[in-house]
């Protein structure tokens, strides 16, 4: 489950979380022939998926969300373990309907550590 600023994403279908680390090469010339290399600075980012009403789609809405800073919290398991993190709204998508169903994706870039 997703939740966005208190508010959870219904029908939340698919969530993926990226978490980075940047690295510094250390190694010298006179070192000899293995790099060497030390941990820097780390960044997240996050794609979610999610169904939603194929009519009334809030489309004005979503896309006045873009560019917006959210508080966002990962349930990442059944046994209630959360990831919280301050993020920015990248992107909004939506696609296709199915029915009364239609699907549709977020994009999020973090801005500071995930908790």
């Amino acid at each position: 489950m997703v939740i966005m600023g208190g508010t959870a994403i219904a029908g939340a279908k698919s969530c993926e979380i990226v978490i980075q680390d940047e690295e510094m090469e250390v190694s010298s010339a006179t070192q000899g022939e293995w790099r060497e290399f030390i941990s820097s600075i780390k960044d997240w980012s996050a794609s979610c998926g999610h169904l939603l009403p194929a009519s009334g789609t809030p489309m004005k809405s979503a896309a006045a969300m873009i560019g917006q800073k959210v508080t966002i919290t990962f349930q990442t398991d059944m046994t209630g373990d959360t990831l919280t993190g301050q993020a920015i709204i990248k992107q909004w998508k939506t696609a296709g309907s199915v029915g009364n169903l239609a699907t549709g994706t977020y994009q999020f870039r973090g801005s500071g550590p995930l908790v």
